[in-house]
């Protein structure tokens, strides 16, 4: 049985004359008659009566005619899986939190115009679980900064970010004028975890001078730091888009001492070996895009 002898059924069953599907497909009628006779005998089971020269279906091939008409939809289906099936396979990404609030809305409004039917699932998590989720196969891109770097990775740089201390504009007069070593030794800083990358940023800048610098505040949240300092806490590192907002109004101020230069690169991460398929391009390029605005 093959889908050529399925056609042909499906044809004579709704029009039940061996003459009609002839013209209609282009063929001889003993060639229709021929294929109706072998795709019988390969199922072994008769699908037509034919009393007084006329066709019908019997009871198998009705239920047979049901099955087939299934299978023939699927066999299409899967025929124009490129232009249609991949748009449905779903696309699971992880953004770090950074990125996220800069990029993510504009970047997704953006991916729906093109793909508005590929169902999406997305985590917005640190850069240590996001790694781990790539690395268990539970999301198939990563867009993050300061991702490691090995062959098991293929990496695409989408950014960078200058990272700068902020602190309230009163704090900043005071702080100004000081000597590097003695503001960073002497100077409350509301930090991030280890092993985040604005904290493994700063702790490699400063270790090049020779400091360990121990925060006064340590956490997760970027957010819950950025209000402590605006509460006149302490100063803390932020990424330029993410503190732009708070510079150009004036609620917190940079801080430049010294030769201190930090920044970010970020990358859209996907594992090495994996197909990279024109609905992961796109979400690459959307992020991509909305990244370098």
């Amino acid at each position: 049985m093959n889908m050529r002898q399925l056609e042909i059924f499906l044809a004579v069953s709704e029009s039940l004359s061996i003459t009609k599907t002839a013209q209609m497909l282009y063929l001889s009628q003993p060639a229709i008659s021929k294929t109706i006779r072998e795709l019988e005998e390969a199922i072994g089971i008769q699908l037509f009566d034919r009393i007084n020269n006329k066709l019908s279906l019997n009871e198998s091939g009705r239920v047979f005619r049901i099955k087939a008409m299934q299978l023939m939809a699927d066999y299409v289906a899967l025929e124009n899986f490129k232009s249609t099936g991949v748009e449905s396979v779903p696309l699971r990404i992880g953004v770090s939190l950074t990125i996220a609030a800069n990029s993510l809305d504009p970047a997704i409004t953006s991916f729906r115009k093109k793909y508005a039917d590929t169902p999406l699932k997305i985590y917005c998590e640190n850069v240590k679980q996001i790694q781990e989720r790539l690395n268990s196969g539970e999301i198939d891109i990563a867009f993050t900064e300061g991702f490691e770097s090995n062959v098991s990775y293929y990496q695409e740089v989408l950014s960078q970010y200058k990272l700068y201390i902020v602190g309230k504009p009163k704090m900043i007069q005071e702080l100004q004028t000081l000597p590097l070593r003695e503001f960073l030794l002497n100077t409350p800083f509301l930090l991030r975890e280890k092993g985040s990358t604005l904290r493994d940023c700063f702790d490699e800048a400063t270790h090049q001078i020779g400091i360990e610098v121990v925060p006064f505040i340590e956490s997760i949240n970027t957010e819950v730091l950025t209000q402590s300092v605006q509460s006149g806490l302490g100063v803390t590192v932020l990424p330029e888009p993410f503190v732009k907002p708070l510079l150009e109004s004036g609620v917190l101020n940079r801080i430049e001492v010294g030769n201190l230069s930090m920044k970010t690169v970020n990358y859209a991460v996907m594992m090495a070996g994996k197909t990279i398929s024109e609905v992961h391009r796109e979400m690459i390029d959307c992020f991509k895009f909305s990244e370098q605005k």
